[in-house]
Order: structure tokens, then C-alpha cells, then sequence
């Protein structure tokens, strides 16, 4: 059984690094160095990825990340990790924060040469997920995204520019954290993290606040309820 295991455990490492799969794609051994241009003041570089879950698996995949994501968190920063609530069904979002692709890539290097973090988490969730997206964002204007003392929910705003949407500015009593463009992913693309005490108050403050970010069709709104490892609560 013992064999048995770590065939199994080789098979899923050689196929990570042969594969398009979440630690395979940008693996520093498939780049070129010259390639991955660094920040160079242009600020921090953030991704947000967004996983769907199989609905079987939502609950062993979150007690999973609860026992093992520090493996992760070990390596960059995370600034928040959530469960979509109404806006994405059985969807995770995360956003971890990057001084450059270099730094990534030395990340995904480590990740991938880590057989604790293989064998204890990666190759556990790999097959809980049914769908993974990402995008490389950088920040708009002022960003507060260190908020260790917020306790309430939020909402991510995907802000389709190019149908002539704008970005918010006021949303009632909601605290806007930051502003996003997007760099990799989709074109045209804003995003905007807020902050909301509950729930309902999301609702009243969409409803009653200012709609400049309405003016235009094709963006997309979630709710999201933090997880208990995410930085923001």
C-alpha cells in the first residue's frame, strides 16, 4: 500500500509539472527568466482566483484548506479567502498579493518541490474542483486591504469598462478596500473589493447607494462570506 501511495503521489507530481494544471502552468522550469518582468514601481501585482467546487465536496475541500492552507500562506500573502454566497454558486475567491511575476514563479517553484504540500492538500482538492479561473490585477487609485478589525461580508464588483461601466465611488455606508484593473485576464475589466457589516445591509447599500458603476451592461456582482482562515473577517 505503501508503494502503492507513493506511485500515485509521483504520478500527480509528474503530471503537475507536465500538465496545465494550477502548479504546472508557470512553473519557473517552463519559463523564460527574461519573460517574467518584475514591478519595477508600478506596485504590488495581485491574482484572484475563483474555483468551483463540486456541491459533494464544499465542506471537505473548506476543512481541508482550514488544516493545511498555512503551507500556502507560508509563502505570499493572502488577502482574503472567501465563499461566494449569491452571485456564484459553490465558488471559492481568493486573492493573493505579489511584489512580481518573479516572486510568483519562485512561489509556484517551492509549491511544486513541496511533497508535504502535495500529499496533504493539493492532491486532495485537485479532484474536488470542477472549474478554475484566474486573473492578474493591479490596484487603481488608494487600496486598504490590510483590515484585521473588520468583521462582516463582502462584495467584488467585476466592472465590464468597455460597455462603458465606471467604478464606483460611494456605496452607502459599505468601505471600499480597493480598486483593480485587470492586467491578465479578462480585457476591459475593473474590479472593486467592499466591505459591508451584514448581508442585508449589501442589499440596502446597492439599492440606496449612487450607480455610477450601472451605467453600462455585462459586469458581475458576489457576495462573499469570509472563510475562517481569510485575513479579512
Amino acid at each position: 500500500m505503501a508503494l502503492h501511495s507513493r506511485a500515485l503521489l509521483g504520478g500527480i507530481y509528474r503530471s503537475v509539472k507536465n500538465l496545465q494544471t494550477p502548479l504546472g502552468g508557470l512553473l519557473p522550469g517552463k519559463l523564460n527568466r527574461r519573460d517574467l518582468s518584475t514591478s519595477n514601481g508600478l506596485g504590488k501585482l495581485y491574482e484572484l482566483r475563483i474555483y468551483q467546487i463540486w456541491p459533494k465536496e464544499m465542506k471537505p475541500f473548506i476543512e481541508l484548506s482550514k488544516e493545511w492552507i498555512h503551507l500556502r500562506t507560508a509563502h505570499s500573502p493572502l488577502i482574503g479567502y472567501w465563499v461566494s454566497e449569491i452571485g456564484g454558486i459553490n465558488d471559492v475567491v481568493h486573492i493573493w498579493e505579489y511584489d512580481d511575476l518573479n516572486q510568483r514563479a519562485n512561489v509556484r517553484q517551492a509549491l511544486a518541490g513541496d511533497s508535504h504540500w502535495i500529499s496533504s492538500y493539493f492532491s486532495k482538492i485537485l479532484p474536488m474542483m470542477s472549474r478554475q479561473e484566474n486573473m492578474l490585477l493591479h490596484t487603481v487609485g488608494d487600496s486598504n486591504l490590510v483590515q484585521p478589525d473588520l468583521r462582516g461580508v463582502y462584495e467584488l464588483d467585476a466592472i465590464n469598462q468597455g460597455a462603458g461601466q465606471k467604478f464606483s465611488t460611494d456605496k452607502g455606508d459599505a468601505k471600499l478596500l480597493g480598486t483593480f484593473q485587470s492586467v491578465m485576464g479578462p480585457t476591459n475589466t475593473g474590479y472593486q473589493l467592499w466591505f459591508h457589516n451584514s448581508a442585508q445591509q449589501a442589499v440596502e447599500n446597492q439599492i440606496n447607494g449612487q450607480k455610477e458603476a450601472d451605467q453600462g451592461s455585462g459586469g458581475h456582482r458576489r457576495l462573499l462570506v469570509p472563510t475562517p482562515w481569510s485575513p479579512l473577517q
